[in-house]
């Protein structure tokens, strides 16, 4: 089974203002970690368009006050600080109050009974707050086609927002913003996932500032990035992303001592004054440095461990006196003595 592409964080980064922190409420897996994923590329396909009725806002911000139907479009980012605040506050208050996401079956947009409690919830929740509007976000697992799953993704968020209706939530609160696919996989795994296979409820806006869409086609070039993934028929390919282990960062360990008995040239014992361990996960290098003879003598021993081989050197009063490289544990040393300087 092929690696299916995993979005990265940044690609939707901006979407809204407040928007819901999925990990907070869902944990990544048994280990709390994640593997490390590069976005995956998407690639427009030339000569596409989305069709008239795109929302205003899921285009480039350069052009999009020159298309008809939206003329006089607001970005969210020149919203009042206050109102910007707001939206950021409340959709922090209901991810709080209300469970946002509702997850699915398997190859299913169709609601269970534990899916249709969360949005009783919700809706309550929303007739509280006849201001505010909301976006439903789809998602599947990623098993299967990229094709198949961003409908599916669609689907399922059109379920969510037609239940909501139902509960008596006015049409003009709700939307069925976005269709991610399986580009946003809380666990990024080739299997089935049941907490992939969700929709998220977020508040973005408020109803009193009107929410803007074309008039005519649009080029798929001048759909935002962050919303590609909305837009299946805009991507000619979506190149995936290579999972790899997060990188070990390198640890210091420092260990200080103010005795010791490592023995140097023309003196029975010396005080070793600092001693440390650096490993960055391919070497490891281990130092030790003191003086001796009445503070008349600095020594240094140094040891470089890597997969191939591990070198000692010694040093006296800054000068190498000895070198050693051998096997990595040890074995077969060859010993090199540095010419004696006056």
């Amino acid at each position: 089974m092929t690696l299916k592409p995993v979005l990265s964080a940044l690609l939707f980064a901006g979407l809204v203002a407040g928007c819901v922190n999925e990990q907070a409420s869902v944990p990544l897996s048994t280990s709390g970690a994640a593997p490390a994923a590069s976005g995956p590329v998407l690639i427009v396909a030339d000569g596409r368009s989305v069709p008239a009725g795109t929302l205003c806002e899921h285009l480039i911000d350069r052009a999009v006050n020159k298309v008809s139907g939206c003329e006089g479009y607001v970005k969210l980012s020149d919203l009042t600080p206050g109102q910007a605040a707001d939206i950021a506050s409340l959709n922090s208050r209901f991810a709080a109050e209300v469970a946002p996401i509702v997850n699915f079956e398997f190859d299913k947009a169709d609601l269970t009974p534990a899916g249709a409690a969360i949005l009783d919830v919700q809706a309550a929740w929303m007739l509280r707050f006849v201001n505010l509007r909301f976006s439903v976000f789809g998602h599947t697992d990623l098993v299967g086609n990229e094709g198949y799953n961003f409908d599916l993704a669609k689907r399922r968020a059109e379920t969510v927002v037609a239940y909501l209706a139902g509960k008596g939530v006015p049409s003009d609160q709700l939307e069925a913003l976005v269709s991610y696919g399986e580009t946003k996989p809380i666990i990024p795994a080739d299997s089935r996932e049941a907490l992939n296979r969700r929709t998220v409820t977020e508040v973005t806006g408020f109803v009193t500032i009107p929410r803007l869409r074309t008039k005519v086609a649009v080029a798929c070039g001048m759909v935002k990035p962050s919303y590609l993934a909305s837009y299946p028929s805009c991507l000619s390919e979506i190149k995936p992303a290579v999972l790899t282990p997060p990188p070990s960062p390198p640890v210091v360990y420092p260990i200080v001592s103010d005795k010791g008995n490592v023995t140097a040239p023309g003196s029975s014992q010396e005080t070793a004054t600092w001693a440390g361990v650096y490993d960055d996960g391919t070497t490891v290098t281990t130092q030790t440095a003191g003086r001796a003879g009445d503070w008349a003598v600095t020594t240094e021993a140094k040891s470089v461990a890597t997969e191939d081989k591990l070198v000692r050197e010694l040093k006296v009063n800054g000068v190498v006196v000895l070198t050693a490289i051998s096997a990595p544990n040890g074995d077969n040393t060859v010993a090199t003595f540095p010419p004696a300087q006056n």
